[in-house]
Formats: structure tokens, sequence, C-alpha cells
């Protein structure tokens, strides 16, 4: 493993840190899911230890929500109710599937209960008030354990908002490991929890392991791809090129299956074929007929023959045999040792509710002026792999020319070039964007609270180098 850092000292005074590393080969490196660690005390059992970190868990992306989000465009969010579902809970949820009639047969006990809460709780800044009982039951109960928070924005409607437990920081995940580093973009605000199927910390977007697609394809983005011969390339997958396979049954878009995503629609036709969601690789909701409302987090299949299909059941994605590692998160960086100078897929501003270049919908960007901490993962001219960190300005106390200002995707591209990658795409940066070797940090995070401390934020999916 090598490792550098460098400063770059721009002529207005603005300075930028960036880190490469290095290390021998694809094969070392794999996907980690840092789901939030439990540590007992003499006085908890695991329950009790096991709620006490969904709580944390919950806490951190309210203090993002509280702080960020909606401080930095509150006329666009209304009233966010952010919940996540303790153990016992989930089991007294989880006694088979349940049918909803808007949104099908449901088996997860977090998309229920936030179906529940979506179409019974109405909040203000004066608090909630119910039209169901079993949605004031399940609020109450859920209040009164800490494990949901409201924070309002400008706008008079509810957002029920869920949010996951298998998220987890980094830093305290496979302890040891000679790399550690945040991967996915993932569902994290109102706008992104497009439906009662997405949840906070659902991560999106390819990821391919020694063949096997852990997650398919979605929205039109670049991926880095390594083939089985070594060669690497960054290109643009579609999941309408794999075949789907659910309980043995071999399913081909445009021949037995229709596909439905965003942001082409928010909702399948009305009609009386056989509805399927599906994210990542678990059907999480099936519909007999009728319209269904289409994740942002995943997609939908609608099948002319309806045929024995359940929430829960895994579906397997045939196509990508020859990929020894791939992954699809933002733009690209670098193609064949050329600079990206602009975004490549296509998305919607939320502010202005007309098509922009690039997702997320949150949050738009200047391709060459916008900056923030960035992680870039690629090759060098020879194949072998390289991560390029840029250090992002502080959210609190930034000071020109003492801290990093952060970098555009454009000055990026630059940074990626200049330490010798020939490939390269963008992954999660922001708050997010961190790396570790052997559990250390070199630089740091851009996320500070109001003591000038780093604030790790919790993560659905990252990488580790293993030597």
């Amino acid at each position: 493993m090598q490792s550098e850092i460098k400063t770059i000292t721009y002529p207005d005074g603005r300075i930028q840190r960036y880190q490469a590393v290095r290390w021998s080969g694809w094969q070392q490196l794999d996907f980690l899911w840092p789901e939030a660690m439990v540590s007992l005390s003499e006085d908890e059992d695991w329950s009790q230890a096991e709620e006490a970190a969904l709580r944390k868990t919950l806490e951190s992306f309210e203090r993002i929500y509280r702080k960020f989000l909606i401080p930095g465009c509150p006329w666009i969010f209304g009233h966010n109710v952010l919940f996540c579902l303790p153990e016992d809970m989930r089991e007294r949820g989880a006694m088979g599937a349940k049918q909803v009639s808007r949104y099908g047969l449901m088996a997860d006990p977090l998309t229920v209960a936030a179906a529940v809460l979506r179409h019974g709780v109405k909040v203000t800044e004066e608090g909630p008030t119910f039209s169901d009982p079993e949605a004031e039951a399940l609020y109450r109960e859920l209040e009164e354990r800490q494990c949901l928070r409201v924070v309002h924005g400008k706008l008079p409607v509810t957002s029920v908002i869920p949010v996951r437990g298998d998220v987890g920081v980094l830093s305290k995940v496979e302890q040891g490991a000679a790399m550690k580093v945040n991967a996915s973009f993932f569902i994290m605000d109102p706008f992104d929890c497009a439906t009662v199927y997405d949840q906070v910390g659902t991560a999106f977007g390819l990821c391919v392991r020694d063949g096997d697609v852990i997650q398919p394809p979605l929205y039109g983005r670049e991926a880095l791809l390594v083939r089985r011969d070594g060669s690497v390339s960054v290109e643009l997958p579609n999941l309408r090129d794999l075949e789907m396979e659910i309980n043995e049954n071999r399913y081909s878009i445009g021949d037995n299956v229709i596909l439905y995503t965003r942001p082409d629609r928010k909702k399948t036709p009305a009609d009386d074929r056989m509805k399927v969601v599906i994210i990542g690789c678990q059907v999480v909701t099936v519909k007999e007929s009728g319209s269904v409302p289409i994740p942002a987090s995943g997609f939908v299949v609608s099948l002319k023959e309806h045929v024995r299909i359940r929430p829960g059941d895994q579906v397997i994605y045939h196509g990508m045999e020859d990929v020894q590692f791939g992954i699809q998160v933002g733009n690209s960086i670098l193609r064949e040792g050329v600079k990206t100078d602009k975004f490549q897929s296509p998305f919607y501003n939320i502010r202005k509710l007309e098509r922009t270049p690039f997702p997320p919908s949150l949050y738009p960007m200047n391709f060459a002026e916008d900056r923030a901490a960035r992680i870039a993962l690629g090759a060098d001219e020879n194949g072998a792999p390289m991560l390029v960190w840029a250090e992002g300005a502080p959210k609190v106390g930034y000071v020109e020319g003492r801290h990093s200002c952060g970098a555009s995707l454009a000055e990026m591209a630059e940074i990626c070039r200049e330490a010798g990658m020939h490939h390269a795409v963008n992954l999660d940066g922001g708050g997010s964007a961190q790396v570790l070797l052997s559990d250390h940090r070199f630089l740091q995070i851009s996320d500070r609270r109001e003591d000038g401390m780093e604030a790790e934020r919790p993560v659905p999916l990252g990488l580790v180098v293993r030597l």
C-alpha cells in the first residue's frame, strides 16, 4: 500500500490537500457493509445495545437534516418525521406478508410502518394529528422509545422518512484493514424517499464482484469496470442488458417483462399486469394488478403472467460474469486519460422542477465551480488500482489558506490526472468522504461539529482493501 499527500496552492491563496493511494491488485478490493456497531456495557443486554445503536444512527441523520439540509433550502421542505424500528417491533410486524391495498403485498416491517405512518399522521409545528388509531399507536411508541424525530421545514406537508438500521461508520468496522473508503450514493433526503419502499441508508448503483451483481445499475450513470482479463474501462451499464432470475425463472426486459424506472415515471400504469417492486437484489412488493409507485432506490417490472413471486424473494442478475470488479456512483472523472468536462447523465433539479444534468436531485451542481470533498476510484495507464481523496472545506470554521477549499469535479479531474490516473469515476463525496489506512485518517472529514471536531457520518456501503 502506497500513500502520498500533496498540497496545491492556488494564486488567490486557497489551498487544496489530496491523498493518492495505490495498492497491488484489484483482487484485494471488496465491498464493505458497515452495519451499526453494538458495544455492550455491563448493565446492557444485546437488545438494549442494539436499540441504542439504532437511535445513534437516527440521531446522525437527524443532525444532517437539522444542520445542513433544511437550513440550506427550508422552503422546499415540509415537516419531516424520521424514524427507525427496534428489533422487537420488527419482529412483531414480521408475521408474514401484509396486503396494503394501494401498495401491494409487503413483508418488510419498516416498509409497512412507513405506509401506516404516511397515511395516518400529519405533523405541524404544534405537533402530530392522527386519522388512524394504528398510526397513532405506532407513532406514540416510537416517540416514547426515542426512535422518532421531527425536523421542521417551511412547507405545510408531512414527509415520513424510515431510517434503516444496517448502516454504520467505517472507522468501527473491520479494524486493521489496509484501506477503507466510503463508496456509493444512498437514499438520504425526503425527495429520495419518493415512495414507502425507499429508506434512508439504502445504497444504489451497480456493484459487481467476481461476476456476481451485488446491486444492479440504475439511473444511466457511468461505471468503472475491471474485466477478468485485467482491462479497465469507464462504461455506461444498462439494466436492460441484464437478465433477472427469480425463483429459478428467467426474465428479460423487453421480452417477458416491462421495466419502469425513475425519473421517467413516478408510477406504473393501472393495468391488469402483475407488478414486482425490486430494490437491489430483493423483491420488496408484489401487486397483482393496478398501479404501484416506482421507488427512487429501485425499479418495477411488470409481468403479463401472474406467477408465484413473494416479497423477500431474491433476484439474481446475469450478464456481467466477465467483470472482476465494477462500481457505478457518480460522473466519470477520466476516460482513457482524457478529463471529463461535463455531466453525462440526466436528472431533475428539485428546486426548479426542470431537467438538469445529474443527480442527486437536491444537489444540482456546477461541474466547473461547485467545490466539495471528493473521492475518485480508478486505474493508472497499466490498469493498476488507484484512489484519490480531495479534502473538503470544513462545514464549520473554514479559514482560507489554512483549510482545503474542496474541489469541483473539473478540478478533481485535473488532480486525478496529475496523480497518475488514466481512468476514474467519482464516488460519494461531501460530508461522507473519507479514507482510512489501517484505521487512520491522514486528511480530515469536511463535516464538523460546533467544537470543530470531525463528525463521521454513517454509510451503508464502503470499499475495503485486504492485503
